[in-house]
């Protein structure tokens, strides 16, 4: 999860106006009468700033709707950012989900229900397969519950969630646990976010499996760790350099290395690791605990 800059290399309203004009299309000539109506509905999408609460959906003729969706699977020459955004995303972390994937688009209000936005710019998110995984749902009863925007939500800059990383030993239980301040009033947004979208694809696995891998080779976490830290405090200033390592190579405090590491620091785990750095027989680099292999 990261916030992103919208691309600024197209013009959308522009692009309507050539669309309407292009003879060898399907939507030739019936879509210039709906020009005006969905450009007022990408005005109207910035200005809510894509809040899902706050957007209008469009009315528009049901083969009009057709075939904007169309042209999203099969973009013409009007059409290049579709391709470019998705190219240019490939090695990125996912701004929706945080894992180290992208790839593919995610039409934030879905093109299912919200046809007038199948092309337009500011909808299409780069994403991976949590494209597939995240429901429909975009709002939450509460009215301050909703999937955020990564080209409108600032606080996708900050970290929201952590591993939260109990019961230590071979098979502890791992949970995400909310960063945000409690009274942060987009503490709704990001906990509705994280239910519907990060939850649903495998971040827990892989908490696991960098668990696994943490007992099994410490260095794994952390290059420093291939031998035992000087001191707890040591130990926090290890983690904490990896964190902001990871938070700067993938440009997102979000993605599930981040994830990871952030939860490594709560004192009782901090306790617990120094702790196994420190039993009698422990070799450089070897297991924390025994049976981890």
């Amino acid at each position: 999860m990261n916030r992103l800059d919208p691309p600024d290399y197209f013009d959308d309203a522009a692009a309507l106006d050539a669309l309407a004009l292009n003879t060898r299309l399907k939507c030739y000539p019936s879509l210039a009468a709906q020009v005006p109506a969905i450009k007022a509905g990408y005005v109207q999408y910035v200005a809510a700033m894509g809040n899902s609460h706050g957007v209008v959906n469009v009315a528009l003729p049901v083969p009009i709707q057709a075939q904007l969706k169309a042209l999203y699977a099969s973009p013409s020459k009007e059409l290049p950012h579709i391709n470019r955004i998705r190219e240019e995303s490939e090695a990125n972390c996912c701004p929706m989900c945080g894992s180290f994937h992208s790839g593919t688009l995610d039409h934030l209000l879905p093109k299912a229900d919200y046809p007038v936005f199948a092309i337009f710019g500011h909808n299409l998110v780069p994403a991976c397969k949590c494209n597939s995984t995240r429901t429909n749902l975009l709002t939450g009863a509460n009215p301050n519950e909703r999937i955020l925007h990564p080209y409108f939500d600032d606080i996708l800059r900050e970290r929201l969630f952590v591993a939260q990383i109990e019961d230590f030993g071979l098979v502890p239980r791992i949970t995400l646990r909310p960063a945000l301040d409690p009274f942060d009033p987009l503490v709704a947004a990001v906990s509705f976010h994280m239910a519907n979208v990060v939850d649903r694809t495998s971040i827990l696995r892989y908490l696991r499996t960098s668990w696994t891998n943490l007992l099994r080779r410490p260095s794994l976490a952390a290059a420093e760790l291939r031998a035992a830290p000087a001191s707890r405090q040591a130990l926090r200033d290890i983690l904490t350099a990896e964190l902001d390592r990871q938070d700067d190579t993938y440009g997102s405090r979000n993605n599930w290395r981040s994830v990871f590491l952030a939860g490594l620091l709560d004192d009782p785990l901090l306790d617990w690791l120094f702790a196994a750095f420190l039993r009698p027989g422990w070799a450089a680099d070897g297991p924390l605990i025994e049976g981890a292999v």
